[in-house]
């Protein structure tokens, strides 16, 4: 589910991509690529212009996997999110 989200995100499908990266995080929220799986929501949404869920998004990432590298690139992107 991560590398076809991967794979919408770079055909700009990001609707698609929010879907199948939302399905590996609600299906296995213990795989090491679920907090990469919510960045890549949160950028899907940025893409969208809809700025507000991504920053919710981070949020959630943030407090669901605050140790991830994910978490530490969440950071930096929430300073962009403004």
């Amino acid at each position: 589910m991560f590398w076809l989200g991967n794979s919408q995100y770079g055909l700009r499908q990001y609707k698609e991509a929010i879907a199948s990266f939302r399905s590996l995080v609600t299906s296995n929220p213990d795989s090491a690529k679920a907090p990469e799986a919510m960045l890549a929501i949160a950028n899907c949404q940025a893409e969208l212009k809809d700025t507000k869920a991504a920053r919710k998004t981070i949020d959630d990432l943030l407090k669901t996997y605050p140790k991830s590298e994910a978490a530490q690139a969440g950071r930096e992107r929430l300073a962009s999110l403004k």
